[in-house]
């Protein structure tokens, strides 16, 4: 069983998204997409803070992963995060955004 926490924080309106997405309670083509972004980011290798320092108005993320024996969280932020990063912390949004529906579009 994989689980994901994830937040985002900051911004210019300082709105907070946050979710906990059980893959196995998701369509199994998104369940998959999720999957291989992870794989493709090497998430469990990439550091667990990535935040050297605050910028105004960007936006701050918080991924943790949970699949079975290995755990592994890591921060970043906009200007922080590598690009290999950058789609998973989109599809995250957009997942996190359709679970919270009263989220505005930010």
């Amino acid at each position: 069983m994989t689980t994901i926490h994830y937040e985002r924080r900051g911004g210019a309106l300082g709105r907070e998204v946050v979710t906990d997405i059980d893959l196995n309670q998701i369509p199994s083509d998104e369940m998959q997409e999720i999957m291989n972004l992870i794989m493709a980011t090497n998430f469990f290798d990439i550091p667990q803070n990535l935040i050297a320092r605050a910028v105004p108005d960007e936006f701050e993320y918080t991924i943790g992963v949970d699949a079975g024996n290995s755990h592994h969280t890591i921060q970043t932020t906009d200007s922080s995060a590598p690009e290999s990063l950058r789609p998973l912390l989109e599809k995250l949004t957009t997942l996190a955004k359709a679970n919270n529906p009263g989220m505005a579009e930010t």
